[in-house]
């Protein structure tokens, strides 16, 4: 799959390439690109019967510039190139194709790089001023210097790391002579794999020397060969012969004690090509990659764990979304099954007393209400699933169970009923609730779409849970026999007729909460329980 990154006055913006793309200022093109200084129809981006991108300039005013040569008919696209259209900056970006592999050196073992240089990878700071002796050290810094100020320039506050990859393959082509980059990075093995290349010429095969990232890994230094080819050592030494590679450059990228991948570039141009400055700059580029790369993950983790904690907050109380965001506890994606305890509150009334209040009044009461349920909902350490209307369903054991959830429920449901009478002293017309309450096996996990999903339950005992909610009258806590079998003996329980519940082919047995044997009593409504008409 091919793109085009372009960085143009409106921002960043990143486009998938069909098979061909027109490149201009109207707005029928494939690709518009708002700039003065570009043609209404400029250039056209298309891929060959290979599936090798190509830019044909379409006799631009401006011109079109790819890796700054300017584009006289039409030109082949490598991943990585800098399209320069008009003002406006692109760059093209390709998966790397199916074909690209490191080949083993028949020879290894007798593959001696000519020069090693383990203090470059120390030799990175910059010398105080007192310490500068001559001008070569000046002159290093100076380049240390403009090095970094160039890729950062270049890569601004990028967190792709992908573009990250290509930008600075692009940048270490105009550093230094050579005719293949490549970056590759350690996978959660240690193992070396392609992240992002890029060659002067096309080729079919990308071949990478094994040998070299071998000793790269073993020793974590920069390493030089100097002439291979000429080197009777090397003759059966497969990917540098095929590859005519007459120098080559590789540097670990390292954070810290760190290892996170190597950069490698090959000339097959000149001998002696690299030398220990290179050496030095090189490094200093594998570092600031490391640097790079470091920020963009820690940016993305920040990233991550701020929606995580958003969202878990909204659920659970706020030690248990801690918990989450920091791994203590662990909320599986997609379903599994639990045993859970479910719990509906609604308000008695609600559509009448809701006549002649004013929508803002309507939303400002509902915030106030479920303010009081919420909290107490967190004390209990339940996880708050949804709101619908002047509903509020809680649920504990998703994701985060106890083992007396069932108790913990049922605390709730008495907590919130002497929680409103106390409301109600501040507050006319007053609310009064009734509450269902189920314990049984359901699905919990992430539910939704691809592009928006939240964490719920669904199951027969949720719909019980909110067959009993609707079934109680006002100041009720209703539980059924389930959570009956938990509770019985912390409360003064009263059994009260089996109510018959959709779905379910035999009536449900029904208890009333009527006061925790502790003293805590549940309103006196709630202990008298008529069977409502089916």
């Amino acid at each position: 799959m091919a793109k085009l990154i372009v960085n143009g006055f409106g921002g960043t913006r990143e486009i998938e390439l069909e098979k061909s793309n027109s490149v201009g200022r109207l707005s029928g093109n494939s690709i518009q690109i708002l700039d003065a200084l570009v043609s209404k129809n400029h250039c056209v981006i298309f891929a060959d019967e290979q599936g090798c991108y190509k830019l044909k300039d379409l006799g631009s005013r401006n011109g079109t510039f790819v890796n700054k040569q300017g584009v006289r008919d039409e030109v082949a696209l490598e991943n990585g190139d800098e399209i320069l259209i008009g003002m406006t900056s692109c760059t093209f970006l390709m998966d790397k194709p199916e074909n690209i592999m490191a080949v083993e050196d028949d020879r290894s073992q007798i593959l001696v790089f000519d020069q090693i240089y383990p203090g470059a990878v120390q030799n990175d700071r910059f010398l105080p001023e007192k310490e500068i002796r001559d001008e070569k050290h000046l002159r290093a810094d100076y380049e240390k210097l403009r090095v970094a100020v160039e890729l950062q320039r270049d890569l601004g506050l990028e967190l792709d790391l992908n573009r990250i990859y290509n930008r600075i393959l692009a940048r270490t082509f105009e550093f230094l002579e050579c005719d293949q980059a490549v970056i590759l990075m350690a996978d959660e093995n240690g193992c070396m794999e392609l992240q992002a290349y890029k060659t002067r010429t096309k080729k079919e095969k990308l071949v990478i020397s094994s040998t070299i990232i071998k000793r790269v890994q073993e020793g974590k230094v920069g390493i030089i060969s100097a002439d291979a080819l000429a080197d009777e050592r090397f003759q059966e030494a497969l990917s540098i012969v095929s590859q005519k590679v007459r120098s080559s450059m590789a540097v670990p990228i390292m954070y810290d004690e760190e290892l996170l991948g190597i950069m490698i570039i090959e000339s097959s141009a000149a001998v002696m090509a690299y030398g220990e400055k290179d050496l030095l700059l090189f490094t200093n580029i594998a570092h600031q990659t490391a640097n790079l790369i470091k920020m963009a993950e820690m940016a993305k983790k920040i990233k991550a764990e701020a929606v995580t904690r958003e969202r878990f907050q909204r659920l659970l109380s706020p030690d248990l979304a801690e918990l989450v965001v920091s791994g203590q506890l662990k909320v599986e994606k997609g379903g599994e099954a639990r045993t859970a305890t479910v719990l509906f509150a609604d308000i008695r009334g609600f559509t009448s007393m809701c006549e002649n209040m004013k929508a803002g009044e309507v939303l400002n009461f509902l915030n106030e209400y479920f303010e009081i349920m919420v909290e107490i909902a967190f004390k209990y350490e339940g996880t708050v699933d949804k709101f619908v209307g002047d509903m509020i369903m809680v649920v504990w054991g998703a994701p985060v169970s106890h083992i007396d959830d069932p108790l913990r429920a049922v605390k709730a449901a008495v907590e919130m009923q002497c929680a409103l009478e106390t409301y109600n002293q501040t507050r006319k017309p007053e609310i009064h609730i009734g509450i269902g309450i189920n314990t049984d096996e359901l699905v919990a996990g992430y539910i939704g779409s691809s592009r928006t999903m939240s964490y719920s339950v669904i199951g027969d005992s949720v719909n019980t849970a909110a067959r009993l909610c609707s079934s109680a009258g006002p100041g009720q806590v209703l539980i059924s026999q389930n959570t009956h079998k938990f509770v019985q003996h912390h409360f003064e329980i009263a059994e009260y007729n089996p109510i018959r519940v959709k779905g379910k082919s035999k009536p449900v047995k029904v208890y009333g909460v009527i006061r925790e044997k502790c003293g805590t009593d549940v309103p006196e409504k709630a202990t008298s329980f008529e069977t409502p008409e089916q």
